[in-house]
């Protein structure tokens, strides 16, 4: 371990972990042979800068200790042979020597099969290895990320498969190659993600959360407030993105926002996706002055495709073909002012929390020293107030702008965050939304009574569950290590 490179993902040789020894322990009952290795890939909470990866914009997530576990069993045939410890989930076997074979489609739904994902994670896997393998994989999974939460269940699977895949055929990669090779992989289930959950499954650090930045791909560590917890609590309302066209339309949105805002700019991008920071990027404005410009050039409240065709002046069948997805072609209104709003105020907040935690430490680092006094104060006024209800404050402003100028909020998100409030605790919704969970920053000593309230008035007298139930919906957390590898031979 100390001789690892700090870019390659770790990789050890034992564990006590007892999850992982159980995993193991059923992959041998399965399989009557002992996994050659295990990967483990943590799921996530986004603590602010919601929807704004895809659009180019800094995150600032942490990984969580729930995590999705792959053992893995090598083997001669060219197949991949998928199963899960939950047997609710089907098993899945196919050759993954003919390409033709990768067509990942949903059910009749419209829903991805569970083994999608993993689909994903391999394809993109082979693509990286030009298709040059050296055998077979058996996969045993298993997880406790709740799924369809917001806490990157299915980009931690996607994650851990392209992982095991590669880690079985002797390849070398970097955490930030395969952490942007994950991110294009998730795509071929439909939803058009930015990376923010591939990103900090394998660039998380223990200890503290990451700024994550894009082109190129970088992460920096954050501490966090020493005299505070993040609490997770699930709505209770399960949301899969992709399986329905919420996702990609406020993707497609955000697009064609700065597409109108570059021609209204007098910018060329005939032809060409341009991102909402792209845009700010090739103007020189900063984030208020990208404001200014949204209240300029998109007064309108709804735009009709129409509207979008003669503001591009192309035809509706080059804007089917080159601005939106499958799924969203037969949409015909949009919603473009509101979306870019929020994308730009919301990476304002995000540089704001960055900045009062990074105050926040130093101020604790001050004041451990009590010659450092009057850089804490000025003319008797401290200098940096309740970092605590700072941040709040910001978490209250995203969560209400995703409520509104996104539209991807839910009731019992809503509920959440107002019984939070309520108790002197900041909660915004995380992930993607329309249900889902909240993230809360709540004071260290009132962890146990607020999390005590969330089971009463929210678990129990709202959603008619048992106690011993609820208590599984709701956690305090603090940041987790990335993704991991322990080799058994």
């Amino acid at each position: 371990m100390n001789n690892q490179r700090h870019d390659e993902i770790p990789i050890l040789k034992t564990t006590a972990d007892t999850r992982i020894n159980q995993l193991n322990e059923k992959f041998e009952e399965e399989f009557g042979i002992k996994p050659d290795f295990t990967v483990k890939v943590p799921g996530r909470v986004n603590i602010i800068g919601e929807h704004i990866d895809y659009c180019g914009y800094p995150v600032l997530p942490m990984a969580l200790e729930q995590s999705i576990l792959i053992a893995v069993g090598l083997i001669n045939e060219k197949d991949l042979r998928i199963r899960n410890t939950n047997s609710k989930y089907c098993k899945f076997q196919m050759d993954i020597s003919k390409p033709e074979d990768f067509d990942i489609k949903p059910d009749e739904d419209g829903k991805p099969f569970w083994y999608n994902y993993v689909l994903c994670g391999v394809k993109g896997g082979l693509e990286f290895l030009d298709r040059k393998i050296r055998g077979g994989v058996i996969f045993l999974i298993d997880g406790n990320i709740p799924p369809a939460s917001g806490l990157s269940s299915s980009s931690a699977l996607v994650s851990a498969s392209c992982l095991a895949f590669l880690h079985a055929q002797n390849a070398k990669i970097s955490k930030l190659k395969i952490a942007s090779l994950c991110a294009e992989s998730e795509r071929y289930i439909g939803t058009q993600g930015g990376g923010m959950d591939q990103a900090i499954a394998f660039l998380a650090e223990k200890s503290s959360a990451q700024y994550i930045t894009w082109n190129p791909l970088n992460a920096m560590p954050v501490s966090l407030p020493e005299n505070a917890t993040f609490v997770v609590a699930h709505s209770l309302a399960e949301a899969n993105k992709a399986a329905t066209n919420d996702f990609n339309t406020r993707v497609i949105e955000c697009r064609l926002a700065a597409k109108i805002l570059a021609a209204c700019s007098g910018i060329d991008v005939t032809k060409e996706i341009i991102s909402l920071s792209e845009l700010q990027k090739k103007l020189q404005k900063s984030l208020n002055e990208m404001l200014e410009l949204v209240t300029e050039h998109l007064a309108k409240e709804l735009y009709l495709k129409s509207d979008i065709c003669e503001l591009l002046n192309i035809p509706e069948d080059e804007l089917n073909r080159f601005y939106l997805t499958p799924n969203t072609r037969h949409l015909t209104e949009f919603k473009l002012k509101q979306r870019a709003i929020h994308v730009y105020e919301e990476a304002k907040r995000v540089d704001s929390f960055r900045y009062l935690c990074q105050h926040s430490t130093f101020k604790n680092e001050l004041s451990t020293n009590s010659n450092n006094g009057d850089l804490l104060y000025e003319n008797g006024v401290e200098k940096i107030s309740n970092i605590i209800e700072n941040l709040g404050a910001l978490m209250l402003e995203s969560h209400e702008s995703l409520k509104t100028n996104y539209e991807c909020s839910h009731d019992n998100l809503d509920r959440l965050v107002d019984l939070s409030r309520k108790m002197n605790v900041y909660a915004r919704l995380t992930g993607a939304g329309w249900g889902g969970c909240i993230v809360a920053l709540c004071p260290k000593e009132n962890v146990t009574k607020y999390i005590e309230t969330l089971i009463d008035k929210f678990y129990v007298e709202h959603c008619n569950l048992d106690r011993v139930s609820a208590r599984s919906h709701v956690f305090a957390t603090t940041p987790n290590h990335g993704a991991v590898i322990y080799n058994f031979t």
